[in-house]
């Protein structure tokens, strides 16, 4: 190994935290933007995007349908759409600055990114249940890349088989911070739910950005 290899080796062991644990694997990195760069987007984004209203906002639980707590939008590549619980979400044309942050991940993996979604958290009353993202239309072999702004909030991963009551295996539980970046590898989701569970502290607004590549 070269110099050059040695000190570039170093600079991601110190900028990436590689979370793992039976059937986790998560890389997490803290300041993915700086300061600056996730400020300019967070105001884009408060200032530009209207997020969807009407039917769109429900979810349908057991033949029910209930308001999704917190507010989502969804951008990505012609005629991608996503579904879940009930509901489709068509990808209105990519955002200029989302358009950029997708470049920006996708340098970092190489990989193609053809939709996001974004969620916004109007506060700590806002949050969402645990869930895993196995619907089929997912490439679930490509990690979910998660960007988050704004308020830091909690980010919860439960194994399947503690939901099920079979054993115990103890909870991983990550900040995401402004302008951080969590990439969800495989296969977390097909073992482990995640959430981000309700915080009365959390008083300011928070938006997170979930790039996923639909087949």
């Amino acid at each position: 190994m070269t110099l050059y290899e040695k000190l570039m080796k170093n600079k991601q062991s110190t900028r990436w935290k590689k979370v793992v644990a039976e059937n986790l694997d998560l890389d997490y990195c803290e300041k993915f933007l700086n300061l600056s760069e996730a400020t300019a987007l967070m105001d884009y984004m408060e200032n530009n995007v209207q997020y969807l209203d009407g039917r769109l906002t429900q979810v349908k639980v057991f033949g029910v349908y209930h308001p999704i707590p917190r507010q989502q939008v969804a951008f990505g590549d012609v005629g991608v759409t996503y579904k879940f619980s009930g509901t489709v979400i068509a990808a209105q044309p990519w955002p200029q600055p989302v358009l950029e942050l997708k470049k920006k991940i996708s340098s970092e993996r190489g990989i193609n990114y053809n939709f996001v979604l974004v969620n916004r958290y109007r506060n700590g009353d806002d949050h969402m249940g645990e869930h895993r993202d196995d619907e089929p239309e997912l490439d679930k072999m490509i990690p979910i890349a998660s960007v988050s702004l704004g308020q830091t909030r909690k980010f919860v991963l439960k194994h399947g088989d503690v939901k099920k009551k079979l054993r115990k295996v103890e909870n991983i539980k990550l900040d995401l911070h402004h302008g951080s970046l969590l990439f969800m590898n495989w296969p977390t989701n097909e073992y482990w739910y995640h959430s981000i569970p309700k915080e009365k502290a959390a008083t300011k607004v928070r938006l997170n950005f979930t790039f996923r590549k639909i087949k």
